[in-house]
């Protein structure tokens, strides 16, 4: 099972989640309230053994505007 955790910029866990989606829509909530810290927010993957899978998601990304 993965984990999924949003970081912000200085790498301080903002939360962390067990489903995909939820982590998604988490940060998706957070780049609509400031859509000028998108590129301070990224979702991260871990696997059980705790080592990061595949490339972070920068809240940027998502392309979600206000």
């Amino acid at each position: 099972m993965s984990s999924y955790v949003i970081l912000d910029s200085t790498a301080n866990l903002v939360d962390s989640f067990d489903q995909e989606q939820e982590a998604r829509l988490a940060l998706e909530s957070i780049v609509r309230q400031d859509p000028g810290s998108a590129d301070k927010y990224a979702l991260l993957t871990y696997d059980d053994d705790g080592h990061p899978l595949g490339k972070a998601l920068i809240g940027s990304d998502l392309g979600v505007h206000a």
